[in-house]
């Protein structure tokens, strides 16, 4: 499972549930996306620098496999390949 976690908007505010709902229309996203104003689930599994949109990839039992830039080797990994 991939979970999309953005911590401000485009002007730096908080992110409310309208722009959250936007940005899943706009991309057609079919991952949860949540707000996280105070960056502490990024900075939870961050190690080094971080990106924007930071994006996390959990396995069924909802453990992380990756944090940040997902390779392909991660998915195919979590997928069985």
């Amino acid at each position: 499972m991939f979970l999309e976690v953005m911590i401000e908007d485009v002007n730096g505010g908080e992110v409310d549930q309208d722009e959250l709902n936007q940005w899943v229309d706009q991309y057609g996203l079919t991952m949860p996306v949540i707000s996280d104003p105070s960056s502490s689930t990024m900075w939870s599994f961050a190690s080094g620098s971080v990106g924007l949109p930071y994006t996390v990839l959990l396995d069924k039992g909802a453990v992380v496999v990756s944090a940040n830039h997902p390779t392909e080797a991660d998915i195919d990994q979590l997928l069985g390949n």
